[in-house]
């Protein structure tokens, strides 16, 4: 049956192709089989989690079987420590970048791989597959065949083995009240009101304050250029107490703004300080800011 999925998926990922050094897409793939487009029922992508989900599944059930039988001969992968050795199957696989084309037979593809155990808990690892194809002749017809190895570049639970834990800013990012374009009236209804270094951009800089009505916030992009309300879309809770954890959704057709911050000892005497995880997204550019700093509130 394996063998089977295997040969449909190939039919899937690499069609018929005449040209080796060509990798068609999904439509024409499924044309070149018969399939007529609105018939689609897989994506390129999910081919190829499908077939790496089996190799993976493939690799655990050899290891089981030398576990429980070790006078089996059975060939296992050099690599055997690409899944951790708890995993008894693989529950899910997806693809968490853009597949990764290195020649024109092999591909890269980083994975997030949900694997089960023995004792109904769940683990995962990101893991690279490298797909290598190659044209083998059977009977005077030429026929792609694949080989998959893997990598773990990620331990269980998705702690990154060579990335530090992002540490906590010690101080709050100073600016002036000159850079920015808000109204005295705007600024004396922030009750947060904080400077985003945006240091691979245009504009540097991101000055955000939320205004004390939970209705709006206000933005703007770089030392004294436009600013911008922004409507308050998932607000915190009203009946949550000053000085405790909260989180916020900000969003307009431009820009969409998230906030969750976390108290921590207050550093000015008659308001609470948080760490803020602060999230921009450009709607239209799809540019992402992501950071981490620490700010006085009046709430």
């Amino acid at each position: 049956m394996k063998q089977f999925v295997s040969v449909i998926i190939l039919c899937i990922l690499f069609g018929c192709a005449n040209n080796a050094s060509k990798e068609m897409d999904t439509t024409n793939i499924l044309e070149a089989n018969g399939i007529k487009k609105e018939e689609e029922i897989i994506s390129k992508e999910d081919a190829y989690a499908l077939l790496i989900k089996e190799k993976l599944q493939e690799q655990i059930d050899k290891k089981n079987l030398t576990k429980n039988h070790p006078n089996f001969d059975i060939d296992l992968d050099d690599n055997k420590s690409f899944f951790n050795k708890l995993a008894s199957g693989v529950k899910s696989v997806k693809l968490i970048e853009p597949i990764e084309t290195i020649s024109d037979s092999v591909k890269s593809i980083k994975t997030e791989v949900v694997f089960g155990t023995e004792i109904d808990s769940m683990i995962s690892d990101t893991i690279v597959a490298r797909i290598k194809t190659s044209t083998i002749e059977i009977d005077g017809e030429s026929l792609n065949a694949t080989q998959i190895s893997f990598d773990k570049i990620k331990v269980s639970k998705n702690k990154t083995i060579n990335q530090p834990k992002a540490s906590n800013p010690k101080s709050v990012n100073k600016f002036s009240l000159k850079d920015l374009s808000f109204t005295w009236e705007e600024i004396n209804a922030c009750d947060c009101l904080f400077m985003v270094k945006a240091t691979n951009t245009d504009y540097k800089k991101l000055y955000f304050g939320r205004f004390k009505g939970d209705s709006t916030g206000i933005i703007q992009l770089g030392k004294n250029t436009e600013k911008f309300h922004i409507p308050l879309i998932q607000s915190r809770s009203k009946n949550r107490k000053p000085g405790t954890t909260w989180k916020e959704t900000y969003k307009n057709n431009q820009y969409r703004v998230r906030l969750k911050a976390t108290p921590t000892i207050p550093k000015v005497k008659g308001k609470y300080t948080y760490y803020i995880d602060f999230r921009f997204t450009d709607l239209s550019s799809k540019k992402v800011i992501t950071k981490r700093l620490l700010t006085n509130c009046r709430l």
